[in-house]
């Protein structure tokens, strides 16, 4: 009885609670307000902190920038600032997104993103005029990389590495002004002057409100019916209650715990697994006592002999079977391989993962050469140029006419290099096998050679007349260095290590 009375106790106070829950769901507006002053209904709610710093950004930075590009009449015909305006709105927008709405997939945010997409093939064709103002288009192809801290897992630290990537371009801007006058000078000032300002605002900006990632709103709507000035779908906060309202009792006791009569009691046994085991050990000590004969009462259990054992093996039948060994099972790394290209890009010829000969055409003196991961192929490259790198290279020949700079092999393996003409200095590193032959007319202006971490590297210089077979030098791997000097004083003297025979 006293348990059936505490019950019918726990059941009146939860009709209770119940009721006093109904009345407060009943005066419930669903677009009221609190009482601290929320938006009434069809007001929109206040925009989050970084998305206000975001938009002070684009009335200040951004129209100074795009003023000082329409102020130019080249940059502006190149459409720089109309291009920067849907640029920086655009990401804007996004962030607008990520205060409204949970985190999206990649296809997602790419397609609200396809606005600023269409941008970069615009720039790149900017870039390809090659006038006067090519340094703008490219100080602007640059800026367009800022975009990228939208995807990024770890946006502060793409932001700080990439917000000065047009700083080059826009110092060639600046020494340029300097010898023009009158409002072109001011202009193009501007023009450097405010592409800066909107870098370092993404380095602070980023690093302030969204240094690990984008400030999504976990709670918020889905972004895929997100559009600009509506919120999305999916993801609405519960409003507040109205003023006045008193929320749900609070420190209210929980129902005390409700034991049936009728519910099994767990029994307790005295012995329980103690007597199991007491037991088990009971037969063990019998097993192992003179007095059970081997054997015991409880157990009846036998004890193996060594001619037991022996007859189990000689029967097939009673042998245990043997474990089956699995094979594990080793899995290739399948190693992707890129396919050949050659392009010129920013001055220098990129010529990658060639596996068949390639001549390099169309190079001039203001060009550079960088050969990477050529598998046994000739690589040909006429006429004069500015310098040659090549990296990651086995087996493969470089043949080239003149190089005004260096001529550098880094990482390669068996490589042959042939300089026709002329080199003034050839720098190998951290490469074995590698051969580099001079012409007659290549050793009339011998080159310096500097090397570093190298095994099995030769250089081979003509003979004494061209019948003469060409001569083969061996470069040194080995050094030999003594310290000199007492009390302090010490001086050290390397010398290459000479191996007589």
């Amino acid at each position: 009885f006293d348990s059936l009375s505490r019950m019918a106790d726990v059941a009146a106070r939860l009709e209770a609670v119940v009721a006093r829950l109904e009345a407060l769901a009943s005066t419930i507006n669903v677009g009221g307000g609190d009482a601290g002053g929320a938006a009434p209904s069809g007001t929109a709610a206040p925009a989050a902190k970084f998305v206000e710093v975001y938009n002070e950004f684009l009335e200040n930075e951004v129209a100074a920038f795009v003023k000082a590009a329409g102020s130019i009449p080249g940059v502006s015909e190149l459409g720089i600032n109309s291009m920067a305006e849907t640029f920086y709105s655009e990401i804007g927008k996004t962030l607008t997104m990520a205060a409204d709405c949970s985190k999206p997939d990649q296809k997602v945010l790419m397609e609200k993103m396809k606005p600023v997409m269409e941008l970069f093939p615009k720039a790149e064709k900017a870039v390809f005029k090659r006038g006067k103002f090519n340094n703008h288009a490219t100080a602007w192809k640059e800026m367009l990389q800022m975009v990228n801290f939208l995807f990024v897992p770890k946006p502060r630290g793409f932001v700080e590495d990439s917000y000065t990537l047009p700083d080059v371009y826009l110092n060639r801007i600046l020494v340029a002004a300097k010898k023009m006058e009158g409002e072109e000078k001011t202009n193009n000032q501007a023009f450097v002057n405010t592409a800066k300002a909107i870098g370092v605002f993404f380095k602070d900006y980023v690093k302030k409100y969204h240094a690990a990632e984008i400030a999504w709103n976990k709670k918020g709507g889905d972004a895929k019916t997100w559009t600009p000035g509506a919120a999305a779908t999916g993801g609405a906060a519960v409003p507040p209650p109205p003023a006045g309202i008193a929320g749900p009792p609070v420190g209210l006791a929980p129902p005390p715990a409700v034991i049936s009569s009728d519910s099994p009691k767990k029994e307790t046994s005295a012995g329980g697994m103690s007597a199991v085991f007491a037991e088990i050990n009971k037969g063990s000590a019998q097993c192992e006592s003179a007095e059970a004969g081997g054997a015991t009462a409880a157990f009846k259990l036998k004890k193996v002999t060594k001619e037991m054992k022996k007859a189990m093996k000689k029967q097939p039948g009673l042998k245990p079977k043997a474990k089956k060994k699995v094979e594990k099972k080793t899995v290739k790394k399948v190693v992707k391989v890129k396919p050949p290209s050659c392009e010129f890009r920013r001055g220098t010829w990129w010529v990658e993962h060639m596996v068949e000969d390639k001549k390099v055409e169309g190079v001039e003196l203001k060009h550079n050469v960088y050969v990477f991961n050529a598998q046994k192929c000739t690589i040909t490259i006429p006429g004069k140029i500015k310098s040659i790198t090549i990296q990651g290279c086995k087996r493969a020949t470089i043949i080239f006419d003149q190089v005004i700079s260096t001529f550098e092999v880094v990482d390669c393996e068996s490589c042959k290099v042939f300089c026709r003409e002329a080199v003034p200095s050839v720098a190998i590193d951290k490469s074995k096998g590698t051969q580099v032959n001079f012409s007659e007319l290549a050793v009339e202006n011998l080159p310096e050679i500097v090397t570093s971490n190298i095994s099995e590297t030769n250089i081979v210089l003509p003979g004494k007349t061209s019948k003469d077979d060409p001569i083969e030098i061996p470069l040194p791997e080995q050094y030999k260095t003594t310290i000199s000097g007492t009390n302090g004083d010490w001086n050290t003297d390397t010398t290459m290590v000479s191996h007589s025979g």
